[in-house]
């Protein structure tokens, strides 16, 4: 009986053994819960309740081979491999899920959203499996899956974003970009398949920029970019932005290939009276989560607007004359999509340099403890044509956006100035000054 009970300390022993190798491949890291009591534990109870059937099995060898050592040796050593082996299998999918946490943790992340752009009455609608890859996925990795199966007309540069909690977990850069979608005014089919400059994308959003948040450019904070847009234009050019408040830059620019509709799944392929329902809609109203006036239907489409007119750059900078102001503020908005800030000091002492054409132009004042707004906003084709008169000899030539804003307010002029020549706005889409 001495025997046996010594027997059944083994089986123990074989147990303890077994309960060790299991916490050493989940390397005492993963707890899944379930209810009250985590997973792990119900196999931990199960490798312990397997050593009643483990002692039947040693008592059993025992008495067939009349109590010989190497028999019981050789069949402890196989309950506890086959114990490993089963472990090694079973905790398999376990082992990686922690691997692939331990990366994701070490990983870098950010808070932010992602988002479709298009130029507004070009609509596209983007197809399945569309979406930024992400290498790194965590057990916690928020859903921001790009919303497909969508229609997607927006003003150029501002992106319709997924939804993401604020206060959920960050998320790792992307590292490519895959988008499907159907041009309706084209009517055809493209794919982009590509990598993303994660390097640059990175550098982004570690610096930052900085941004007023109290209004009248006293308040200037150091803010993080929250969204990567990807714009959408006719012909297959795409867009990549990194954008925050007031402030969006272009990161890279990219080619998709056009796609036989043979090549398209049947129920991806959009249906005719979809089409034709895009094509014939002119609402305007703001309400309108869908808001895609056409406004190009059966017109020439200028092909490389946005990838080539809109990107050229000149040696420019806004020069406004001094009214006293004790704080000042100049936001710039290009054709391009990209805007950004400049601050009392910056805006006096702004310098040439390189960069896109601006669409409009919002000049913030404080004087007299009063804060005032001035509202350029420029005609696209007066603005490009006075650029290349200036521009047409020499791509380098200083070029200044002159305004010169009345003592009163009342009354501004606009001018485009190289050394050579002065050529006044005469088509302004919008020029006035309100008090906030």
């Amino acid at each position: 009986m001495k025997y046996y009970f010594k027997l059944f300390l083994l089986s123990a022993g074989i147990g303890i053994i077994n309960t060790i190798l299991y916490l050493f491949l989940l390397q005492f890291q993963i707890v899944h819960n379930s209810s009250y009591i985590p997973e792990e534990a119900f196999i931990v109870f199960l490798i312990l309740v397997a050593i009643i059937p483990q002692s039947v099995l040693l008592f059993f060898v025992a008495f067939l081979s009349k109590k010989n050592q190497l028999a019981i040796t050789i069949t402890s050593v196989l309950l506890i491999a086959g114990c490993f082996f089963l472990l090694w299998d079973t905790s398999d999918k376990e082992r990686q899920t922690f691997n692939n946490q331990q990366v994701y943790n070490s990983t870098e992340k950010y808070d932010y959203k992602q988002g479709i752009s298009t130029p507004e009455g070009y609509p596209i609608k983007l197809l399945p499996d569309s979406k930024f890859t992400l290498a790194v996925i965590g057990n916690d990795t928020p859903y921001t899956l790009l919303e497909t199966n969508k229609v997607y007309s927006m003003n150029w540069g501002n992106g319709e974003t997924t939804f993401k909690s604020s206060d959920g977990p960050d998320i790792v850069l992307p590292d490519s970009l895959k988008l499907y979608w159907y041009s309706f005014l084209e009517n055809k089919y493209y794919g982009l398949n590509t990598k993303l400059n994660k390097s640059l994308i990175s550098k982004h959003f570690k610096t930052g920029y900085k941004r007023d948040i109290g209004g009248n450019a006293d308040r200037i904070i150091s803010d993080d970019y929250s969204k990567l847009i990807a714009g959408i234009a006719p012909g297959g050019d795409v867009v990549l932005w990194i954008s925050g408040v007031n402030n969006t830059k272009e990161l890279q620019v990219f080619k998709a290939d056009s796609i036989n509709i043979t090549k398209i799944k049947d129920h991806d392929v959009v249906k005719q009276d979809e089409i034709k329902k895009v094509l014939t809609d002119t609402c305007t109203c703001k309400d309108d989560t869908q808001f895609r006036k056409i406004v190009n239907n059966g017109q020439p489409i200028p092909f490389g607007t946005w990838t080539n007119k809109y990107r050229k750059k000149y040696n420019w900078k806004a020069e406004i004359n001094s009214l006293g102001q004790t704080k000042s503020k100049l936001n710039i908005i290009s054709f391009n999509g990209e805007e950004y800030e400049l601050f009392n000091e910056e805006v006096v002492k702004m310098k040439h340099q390189k960069q896109v054409v601006p669409d409009y132009l919002i000049y913030t004042l404080i004087k007299n403890k009063k804060r005032y707004k001035l509202f350029l906003k420029f005609d696209e084709n007066e603005i490009f044509s006075y650029f290349e008169k200036l521009a047409s000899h020499n791509s380098n030539e200083l070029i200044d956006i002159v305004v010169n804003i009345s003592s009163d307010l009342k009354q501004t002029t606009i001018q485009l100035r190289s050394k050579d020549k002065t050529l006044d706005f005469e088509k302004m889409k919008d020029v006035y000054i309100r008090a906030d």
